[in-house]
């Protein structure tokens, strides 16, 4: 599962305002760049500290307290990543010292919540294993199979010839052979054209 785009989230701490900036990443150049953005988004901040999680296999793995208490800011948001099961992300938490001090723990509890909601609520998308499938079906049968597809497929293409091709994708494990051949009685038969990975938007 990883995030579908950027996503910022505003907190109210003790006076203090903290701004979560999440954003999907696949490699280490692409985290620093977004650093910079967001650094330059809010150049009067008291901290901008940042953490992220990218690379094969979440190997590369880095934070920043940015002139924080040691300890209490760019880890806590590491672990943060960590815990939300998201692959590739860079978060920076941008902080509006209010005149309250917060203390370590206040502060680890900021940051760390800070970034843990704002990968709660943030659009994410998953990769879904599709199988790819063409058929070929006289006009009078349009009607009743091509209603059946729209509602149980995703048509790519419709193609009319002398007979219609229907080109449609489905989730891996779904039996669509044996729907065609249940709806048809058996008349229609789809072929199978490969398989394919597609991203899916999470609510």
């Amino acid at each position: 599962m990883r995030l579908r785009e950027e996503y910022r989230e505003t907190t109210i701490i003790n006076k203090s305002r903290f701004i979560a900036c999440v954003m999907p990443c696949e490699t280490e150049e692409q985290a620093r760049l977004y650093i910079e953005m967001v650094r330059s988004d809010f150049p009067d901040a008291s901290h901008v500290c940042t953490a992220y999680m990218v690379g094969e296999n979440n190997s590369i793995q880095r934070s920043s307290d940015n002139k924080e208490p040691s300890g209490t800011a760019g880890v806590p948001m590491l672990e943060s990543i960590r815990k939300s099961g998201l692959s590739g992300v860079c978060a920076c938490v941008v902080r509006y010292f209010g005149g309250i001090k917060l203390g370590a723990g206040g502060l680890i509890r900021a940051y760390s919540g800070a970034v843990a909601d704002a990968l709660a609520h943030a659009p994410k998308t998953e990769e879904v294993p599709v199988n790819i499938w063409k058929v070929t079906y006289p006009y009078d049968m349009c009607g009743t199979l091509e209603n059946w597809l729209r509602r149980n497929t995703d048509i790519t293409d419709l193609a009319y010839g002398e007979q219609v091709t229907c080109t449609f994708e489905a989730p891996a494990g779904q039996d669509i052979p044996a729907g065609i051949r249940d709806l048809t009685r058996g008349v229609i038969e789809p072929v199978s054209a490969g398989t394919a990975i597609r991203e899916r938007s999470i609510d």
